[in-house]
């Protein structure tokens, strides 16, 4: 039983996320919908395009949302199935657990969100990531980049530096291939190690 509870709980995780991407959408698709044709009536207008771009996102978290529905069939699950094997040894092998983050001799994953773990000799890259809205901080997260194009971000918003430095320590420590810091040099790495990885695997 303690061999599945990781993947259990990716599983169940994929699953609410699917249905809140499917809620969400058809409410977008049918509030675009509604609009679109309200304003097609009533002549082209350029707030149109915005109810029509809603519309394309609405289609698209539906279809995201029915895929993770199918839990272990996703297409998700189908194009990292190494992900089922590195959230069971979370659970089995972990050896750091904080606010932020598990981690055990094979992954990394947010605390919150067991969908997005990964394996640690896939972290490429390390830094910070902050949005400023008219000067004001309103996003602040640090980001994982991974070999296979994903990007696992961990929000640290609002708090304290060396909460934040702890942090980015600790997931250096582990992850050995990993360049810590935004750089060109970093972004270079990333890039290059991303066409390593698609090369091999065609």
């Amino acid at each position: 039983m303690e061999a599945v509870m990781g993947r259990t709980r990716l599983i169940k995780k994929l699953k609410s996320k699917g249905i809140i991407l499917l809620i969400a959408g058809i409410i977008i698709s049918l509030i675009s919908t509604l609009m679109s044709v309200a304003f097609i009536i009533d002549g082209l207008n350029p707030i149109l395009i915005a109810f029509i771009i809603m519309l394309i996102c609405g289609i698209i978290f539906i279809y995201n949302g029915v895929d993770y529905l199918k839990r272990e069939n996703s297409k998700f699950i189908k194009k990292h199935p190494e992900i089922l094997e590195l959230a069971d040894d979370l659970d089995i092998n972990k050896v750091y657990e904080d606010n932020f983050i598990i981690i055990s001799n094979k992954a990394i994953s947010p605390k919150k969100d067991i969908t997005k773990v990964a394996a640690l000799d896939d972290v490429l890259g390390i830094y910070e990531s902050i949005q400023r809205t008219n000067g004001i901080v309103t996003s602040h997260i640090i980001r994982l980049e991974l070999r296979d194009g994903r990007c696992v971000t961990i929000n640290v918003y609002a708090k304290k530096r060396e909460t934040k430095d702890n942090l980015v320590l600790t997931i250096s420590n582990y992850c050995h291939n990993a360049k810590v810091g935004y750089s060109n040099e970093t972004l270079s790495y990333i890039k290059e190690q991303r066409k390593e990885y698609k090369e091999k695997r065609n």
